[in-house]
């Protein structure tokens, strides 16, 4: 049985977040210029720009975990703790129509650290290159705090994209194909029991992206 799983935003979301999430890495350590077509743009600029449609990004994906299709929906993958160890268990003996107990803690992690890393970074001030927009809106002591919180944390970020990796071909080993229905949209489940869940046009999301990107660029842009 094949049903669709993932709406065009989620899938646009995903995708942008890697692109988004390399552009991050590369220009965060790199303090070099980057020439485009005779046009010099410091990658610190570039980086703060990223920073904020990263911010775009995670307050859309969250807005859309509550209003969005149903499989993007918080509430049908998160699960409580008894939930999360009897997966841990048994991680292989049931089949999830959309994340499991484990990989559902995963994401909400996943999101929480790209928020965290997002908001600090308009807090941070290198003393050299950059000052974030919003920190003078704070005392030294914090700027210091949140600018060390935000040169750190990103190894964090990298732990949890290592584990999300690792679980993607950990399944793939186990035939289960986590990749495909991220491109395609679609499932092939080994029930015909399952209901079709209820979708919302991926146009929707990126709607809603797009006015949190002109918001979001307007004042701190």
């Amino acid at each position: 049985m094949v049903i669709k799983l993932w709406d065009g935003f989620i899938r646009g979301f995903h995708w942008l977040l890697v692109v988004v999430l390399a552009g991050l890495w590369y220009t965060g350590g790199n303090l070099d210029y980057l020439d485009l077509n005779g046009t010099v743009i410091e990658f610190v600029d570039l980086h703060h720009k990223l920073g904020l449609v990263m911010l775009a990004l995670i307050i859309t994906r969250i807005i859309w975990g509550v209003f969005g299709s149903q499989p993007a929906r918080f509430s049908q993958f998160l699960r409580g703790p008894k939930a999360v160890i009897a997966y841990l268990k048994s991680p292989f003996s049931k089949e999830h129509l959309t994340h499991n107990p484990g990989g559902g803690i995963i994401v909400v992690i996943m999101l929480a650290l790209l928020l965290a890393q997002a908001v600090t970074g308009l807090f941070t001030d290198d003393a050299i290159f950059f000052r974030g927009p919003l920190a003078n809106t704070v005392s030294n002591e914090m700027v210091s705090t949140l600018t060390s919180y935000h040169k750190q944390a990103f190894d964090f970020i990298l732990i949890v994209i290592a584990l999300h990796i690792v679980a993607i071909f950990v399944y793939l080993l186990m035939r289960k194909n986590l990749i495909t229905p991220m491109i395609t949209g679609k499932k092939t489940l080994s029930t015909t029991t399952e209901k079709p869940p209820q979708q919302r046009h991926g146009g929707y999301g990126f709607i809603l992206l797009a006015v949190n990107l002109f918001w979001i660029f307007w004042w701190l842009g």
